[in-house]
């Protein structure tokens, strides 16, 4: 029984969700990032948001509220002619923004990670 129990707790593990907040609330989390790749991938608002599934407008809003909350810029716009042609690209706060993110989820992840490597060698 004891092994069986032992076996169970070696199936558990540790998982986090990592957010940015200021003190006028939620900033910046795993969402916002994901959509903020997925333009940095496409080099459009419209198509990240095909890709991602996820409505232009809902979308929009993520950006707004990023910046409102930041008082920055994160994204900027190039409108197309009448053949199209428009597109968008990260500002230099949106890269430092998504670069931040991405340090605090790896160390995060890397410190579960350890811990769960030690506590496995301890049952």
């Amino acid at each position: 029984m004891l092994s069986n129990s032992r076996e169970r707790l070696r199936e558990i593990r540790p998982v986090f969700r990592l957010w940015f907040e200021n003190e006028k609330g939620y900033v910046f989390g795993r969402g916002a990032y994901n959509l903020l790749a997925k333009i940095q991938e496409k080099g459009s608002l419209s198509e990240a948001t095909k890709s991602l599934g996820m409505s232009y407008r809902y979308a929009w809003g993520i950006i707004k509220r990023v910046e409102k909350r930041i008082g920055k810029t994160i994204l900027k716009t190039h409108r197309g002619g009448r053949s199209g042609g428009g597109g968008c690209e990260l500002t230099d706060e949106g890269y430092d923004l998504m670069r931040k993110y991405e340090r605090y989820r790896d160390a995060v992840s890397n410190t579960l990670k350890n811990l769960e490597e030690r506590r496995s060698k301890t049952l």
